[in-house]
């Protein structure tokens, strides 16, 4: 999902990709024209705004950052799942890690976005039409993800809620994609028909 989302992200914005690995991130940025790629430290002290988009068990690494990361806006699109008789479940008992993430980054603006978004979505050139929920504490946080939301096309933003919704957000993760899974379909993601009238 990272990759599929620097590259979509990447015909907007200059994008750096950071990984444990610096060599397996300047591998990734080498298959998107204009990304860079380096450590998780690097990409976190040169960029402006943060999309994590790393497993849930990778967590405990965001406090080799958290220095990197004081007054800007860090998105969370960290969906924490597990399997489990064949098909995924959300696997916090309380909270969520939007919530985790803002406890360890006191000094960071903290929102929800993508996390509803399958990967499967994104290996398109030209995303489908789909609604990517953000959660944020404030509206101007909110508008802040949201303006990086619309720089993909054929995506919208809807404002969720505050970050104590971030849990509902990520739960639906598992529950699109068990739904792809149970009706035999390739991928299916969330789209919210707006009533006229």
């Amino acid at each position: 999902m990272g990759n599929a989302l620097a590259r979509h992200l990447a015909a907007a914005h200059h994008v750096i990709i950071g990984s444990r690995d610096p060599g397996r991130a300047l591998e990734a940025a080498r298959g998107i024209p204009g990304a860079d790629g380096t450590d998780y430290q690097g990409a976190a002290r040169s960029a402006e705004l943060i999309v994590l988009a790393i497993p849930y068990e990778g967590m405990a690494q965001v406090r080799d950052f958290a220095g990197e990361t004081d007054g800007k806006l860090v998105i969370s699109a960290i969906n924490p799942m597990t399997a489990e008789g064949g098909l995924l479940r959300y696997e916090l008992k309380d909270g969520s890690a939007a919530e985790e993430l803002a406890r360890l980054l006191p000094g960071s603006r903290i929102a929800t976005a993508f996390n509803n978004v399958p990967s499967g979505f994104m290996k398109d050139e030209v995303v489908p039409p789909v609604d990517v929920l953000v959660a944020a504490e404030s509206r101007a946080i909110y508008d802040e993800a949201a303006k990086l939301v619309l720089s993909i096309r054929e995506m919208r933003p809807l404002y969720a809620g505050p970050l104590a919704v971030a849990r509902i957000v990520e739960e639906i993760t598992p529950l699109v994609l068990n739904l792809a899974s149970l009706n035999g379909t390739r991928a299916l993601a969330t789209r919210f028909v707006t009533r006229k009238g």
